[in-house]
């Protein structure tokens, strides 16, 4: 029994009259790391709530940028194909136009066809009373 250590040296009673294995001082620094320990979960529990706050945000804004990113290719599609729909316009237009000028000079034409029935129709009436009255003559 060399190894044992005497009884008195083990247990002690502190001020409150408490019998305790380990020395009081012993027992008041195992305390205050226990404390320590408590306050360092209480610190990670926190470091723990702000970075899931701080996640949270972050998905947040990701979802966001994700949301602008798709809008701003949308705008830039439609900017890209905004020549394509300008020509296309000037086309129509081109078109319009040249079948309105189509339309201008055919009414033009119209009313010239017009003007030379009626003058014709009148010829035709002239010829046919000049017919006429040198038939009755004869």
């Amino acid at each position: 029994m060399a190894d044992s250590v005497p009884v008195s040296d083990v247990v002690c009673v502190d001020d409150m009259g408490k019998a305790r294995v380990m020395e009081p001082v012993l027992a008041d620094k195992v305390a205050n790391l226990k404390d320590q320990c408590a306050e360092f979960m209480n610190d990670i529990e926190l470091y723990r709530e702000s970075v899931d706050t701080f996640i949270g945000v972050m998905d947040h804004l990701a979802k966001q940028v994700e949301r602008e990113k798709r809008d701003a290719i949308v705008v830039s599609n439609k900017l890209a194909s905004l020549p394509n729909k300008t020509e296309e316009e000037i086309a129509k237009l081109q078109v319009t136009a040249w079948a309105g000028s189509q339309i201008e000079q055919k009414t033009t034409e119209l009313e010239r066809y017009k003007i030379e029935h009626r003058s014709l129709q009148k010829i035709e009436s002239d010829q046919t009373d000049l017919i006429n009255r040198l038939s009755f003559q004869s």
